[in-house]
């Protein structure tokens, strides 16, 4: 029998926040193909510039990434390619291109 006198209710939220974000990391990796075409990868604590302004990626929002920019106190909702490069290991920069949406059809009018 379970005892729920002991639950910890903050620790389960802390549990639940930490899947959200590595799902959420997983699927901004793995549909931006990142690791294949820049060498990086989207995850807490990474150093960005996003429109020129550096910050560190602290959480994710959906498809989107929170990034605290440097002499921010607020984190600014960023889209993983628009405007955006990574600091790779090595201190370089790689900047982020968008993917071709899959669902233009070229050449056609509409």
């Amino acid at each position: 029998m379970t005892d729920y006198t002991d639950y910890d209710e903050d620790l389960d939220e802390a549990a639940f926040t930490r899947r959200r974000q590595a799902g959420q990391l997983d699927h901004i990796n793995t549909y931006y193909r990142l690791p294949e075409r820049l060498g990086v990868t989207a995850a807490l604590g990474v150093r960005v510039r996003h429109e020129d302004r550096e910050g560190t990626i602290t959480d994710t929002a959906g498809q989107y990434l929170r990034v605290l920019l440097d002499g921010d106190t607020d984190t600014t909702v960023c889209h993983a390619t628009a405007s955006m490069a990574y600091q790779r290991p090595d201190g370089t920069w790689a900047t982020a291109t968008p993917l071709p949406d899959p669902y233009a059809r070229a050449g056609t009018a509409r």
